[in-house]
């Protein structure tokens, strides 16, 4: 009989620019799943609306149970003002450490 155990928290390897200069590419984030309360400012990892990838945002509005998420590189970022707020429940979880 196996047993199957979900972890709260979650290694994740940053592979793009969209976040610089506060998290680089190259860079580990560990998330983690009980993020009950998002406020402003956290940095998320959220699956990216219409492509099968996850993506590290920065919650900038908070309306509902909907967030508007932006990359702090905005020069090249594709967040929030392209695919729209994203569901809370969609979120995978708020970025806890940075190394």
């Amino acid at each position: 009989m196996g047993l199957k155990i979900r972890l709260p928290l979650k290694v994740f390897r940053v592979t793009d620019h969209s976040m610089e200069p506060s998290i680089k590419e190259g860079d580990y984030v560990l998330a983690s799943r009980l993020h009950r309360k998002l406020h402003i400012g956290d940095v998320v990892i959220l699956r990216h609306p219409t492509r099968n990838i996850y993506v590290i945002k920065r919650v900038k509005q908070l309306s509902g149970g909907s967030a508007f998420v932006l990359g702090d590189n905005s020069a090249i970022s594709e967040d929030s003002r392209s695919f729209g707020p994203v569901k809370i429940a969609t979120i995978f979880g708020k970025v806890i450490y940075k190394v």
